[in-house]
């Protein structure tokens, strides 16, 4: 689902994949704007993408209420020179309906063409087709306000043609489709120079299939293929005029602005690869997934959840399956991101709650089940305040702040709101907070001069160590450091509970349970 910076080509590929599903989708992610005649909806469909660094050429025509764009090409450059994407469209139509509402009509089949020049790996060309049925587009509203409704029976993209290196790879040797049925959306856009975008996405199931064969000699194989159920997306973008993705810094200072939802549900995959004989297979199933993400000129948040996860795996490494499952994931992470002259808050999260795996698993090194078979959960949660010293989407300004070993970042508060780790009947909890004097660099060599207070509890942990003593995988003395250690940080709290504050006083003093260790 943390970092120290955002690197501006994952930004751009993002953003690139969103434009390009949004064009060949007919408007179907609902980035596109348009008035009331089809005139304006084609002129500002091309006005749009072009905001994003695509270059579109076609020959249009107006006859009678219908305006037909037709040998339409919408072409762009991949970030870092890393080669190019181009859709082909045969033709495009946009039909006033006398109501003062546009319907778009997009063809069965669009072609995309993309040449990818990585400079560290191979040069790859595919040709993807993407294709439809029941689509329709209806924009509505006025020059202020545009509505887009959508609705599809089926939109699929499947691999036409690859060549790598020069070389054709044969179609039995790759074959990649992807599915999504009973599509529905709206999308409300509200130009000017900030152009305003709200969406909401439903798709009922989406599946994909994947195989893969190594043309070279014909021996493995790979497959890989599964199914989402009740997709849904919800989100807002703002796009200034003459944005250039290039610069991010700039288009950030401009406007540029995103926050984004999606998710699914029953989320189910089957995977199996061969080499030489040997088979790897398995299967993975979900209850619920959600990615969260959003991002300005100041600040930046993503999420990701999950319930429900699943996975079985066969290998010939080992004579059964390995079965795991987890209750609950999640991952959160939001912090500043320019140059900010007061501290600004930040946080991050991390959780596993209800870790367990198959028996046959566990055997392998506790066949007498002497451990507690009860799940495993680790709780993270964290918060703060910073202050950021530079805009992490500026390269340049990064480079001369690591070259010139400046800190690109200042840690001005640090509250641990839950500490929790519990697995084998022990258990870990903990909560604490401090501030950082960032005038005091000499205390702790270095680093900010912390002050606060750490309290932690810990239960189980001698039971434990003697049940790894007695099952060989822990030697005595290595149990005897471990106790020795606990009684130097550590109060006993009750039956194998202990319990420890480490406090760091303004004097840059560290006592545990009352007593200077430092």
């Amino acid at each position: 689902m943390a970092e120290h910076s955002m690197p501006k080509g994952f930004i751009m590929r993002f953003h690139t994949s969103t434009a390009v599903l949004a064009l060949v989708a007919g408007t179907l992610a609902g980035q596109t704007a348009a008035d009331v005649t089809a005139r304006q909806v084609w002129d500002d469909m091309r006005g749009y993408l072009g905001s994003f660094g695509y270059e579109i050429t076609a020959t249009d025509s107006m006859s009678g209420d219908t305006l037909t764009a037709r040998d339409v090409t919408m072409s762009m450059a991949l970030p870092e020179d890393g080669g190019s994407v181009a859709l082909e469209i045969p033709a495009l139509t946009f039909t006033e309906n006398g109501d003062g509402t546009v319907t778009v009509t997009y063809p069965e089949i669009t072609e995309i063409r993309i040449e990818a020049r990585p400079p560290d790996a191979e040069a790859v060309d595919m040709t993807l087709d993407l294709t439809q049925s029941g689509l329709e587009v209806l924009v509505s509203g006025d020059d202020t306000r545009m509505v887009y409704d959508y609705v599809a029976e089926r939109l699929g993209v499947t691999l036409a043609e690859l060549v790598v290196e020069g070389d054709p790879v044969p179609r039995e040797n790759v074959d990649v489709s992807v599915s999504a049925r009973d599509m529905s959306g709206e999308s409300v856009v509200v130009p000017g120079d900030i152009r305003a975008l709200d969406q909401t996405l439903t798709v009922a199931e989406v599946t994909y299939d994947v195989t893969v064969i190594p043309p070279e000699d014909g021996a493995g194989r790979a497959d890989f293929n599964g199914s989402m159920q009740a997709l849904s997306f919800e989100g807002m973008g703002r796009i200034p005029e003459d944005m250039d993705m290039e610069n991010l810094s700039a288009a950030f200072a401009a406007g540029y602005a995103f926050d984004g939802r999606f998710g699914y549900s029953d989320g189910r995959s089957e995977f199996l690869f061969e080499e030489e004989g040997q088979t790897v297979q398995g299967t993975t199933r979900s209850d619920r997934t959600e990615f969260r993400a959003a991002m300005n000129a100041e600040r930046l948040s993503y999420g990701a959840s999950g319930a429900g996860t699943e996975v079985r795996m066969e290998t010939p490494d080992l004579p059964f399956p390995v079965e795991a499952a987890i209750g609950e994931t999640g991952f959160e992470i939001s912090a500043p991101v320019g140059s900010t002259d007061e501290p600004q808050p930040f946080g991050l999260s991390l959780a596993m709650r209800d870790f367990t795996m198959g028996e046959p698993l566990w055997a392998m090194f506790d066949p007498g089940q002497m451990l507690p078979r009860e799940p495993a959960t680790v709780v993270l949660d964290l918060s703060g305040m910073a202050r950021t010293m530079g805009d992490i989407f500026d390269p340049q300004a990064m480079q001369s702040m690591a070259m010139n070993e400046e800190v690109p970042a200042e840690l001005h508060a640090l509250d641990l709101s839950r500490l929790l780790v519990s697995a084998l009947g022990a258990g870990l909890t903990g909560e604490g907070a401090f501030t950082f004097d960032n005038q005091d660099l000499e205390t702790f060599d270095g680093m900010p001069r912390p002050e606060g207070t750490l309290s932690l509890r810990l239960e189980g942990a001698n039971a434990l160590l003697d049940t790894l003593m007695q099952m060989g995988l822990l030697p005595e003395e290595q149990a005897m450091g471990a106790r020795m250690m606990m009684g130097m940080f550590a109060v006993p709290a009750g039956e194998d509970v202990l319990e420890s504050t480490i406090e760091i006083n303004e004097q840059g003093q560290v006592l545990a349970n009352g007593q200077r260790i430092q």
